[in-house]
């Protein structure tokens, strides 16, 4: 019997959801950011393993666009955040090190300028959920990267980052909810729309 390989794409999208939801917590003011922390680094931890499985069999399926964006998103918004928030737990407290968090602004600016660059691909090849998922994401990593930088501050700038996640990652599980429903009834339960930018000939 032929051997079928899956796409572990679902489980990534719910864990994509996660991190969404987490940050939605912690730029929605709903939990205590200094005291949320390190659970949070757990939980980014988490996603972190399941996205970097799921970028390593996406690229080895030839999927280059989700593949590297599973990938990147595994080790900077994952793995290094995780570090990142157990360093700004720990050393301020132990060692009295004063930290410069504006030097995470510009590590989030080429990863902002890229997903923003390759959005135009999502519009082209991935379904309208996929598509708006990215493009939201994009707002609230623009506002992420002009906050850590010191560039804009306050609650719009937090909600501005806080609301787009909480959208995206609310897409993130409905599209993996349809990709896991579809595919075990073998029919359309959850739609999934086409991509944003069609073929003139497959958009008629």
């Amino acid at each position: 019997m032929e051997h079928q390989s899956a796409t572990p794409a679902p489980a990534g999208l719910v864990s994509f959801a996660v991190a969404c939801f987490t940050f939605f917590g912690i730029y929605g003011g709903f939990v205590d950011g200094p005291g949320a922390l390190p659970l949070l680094a757990c939980w980014l931890l988490g996603a972190f393993v399941i996205q970097f499985i799921v970028a390593l069999r996406e690229l080895d399926h030839g999927a280059l666009l989700g593949g590297n964006v599973f990938l990147y998103f595994s080790g900077f918004f994952c793995l290094a955040t995780v570090f990142s928030l157990l360093t700004k737990t720990i050393f301020p407290s132990q060692l009295g090190i004063a930290l410069d968090v504006r030097i995470e602004g510009f590590a989030w600016l080429p990863c902002t300028l890229a997903l923003i660059l390759w959005t135009p691909a999502y519009f082209k090849t991935a379904n309208g959920c996929m598509g708006a998922l990215v493009a939201i994401t994009d707002v609230a990593l623009v506002a992420l990267t002009l906050k850590d930088l010191g560039l804009v501050s306050g609650p719009t700038v937090s909600a501005l980052i806080a609301y787009p996640l909480l959208i995206a990652g609310s897409i993130a599980v409905y599209v993996s909810a349809a990709l896991q429903l579809n595919g075990a009834f073998g029919r359309t339960v959850l739609k999934l729309p086409p991509p944003i930018i069609r073929d003139k000939a497959n958009s008629q």
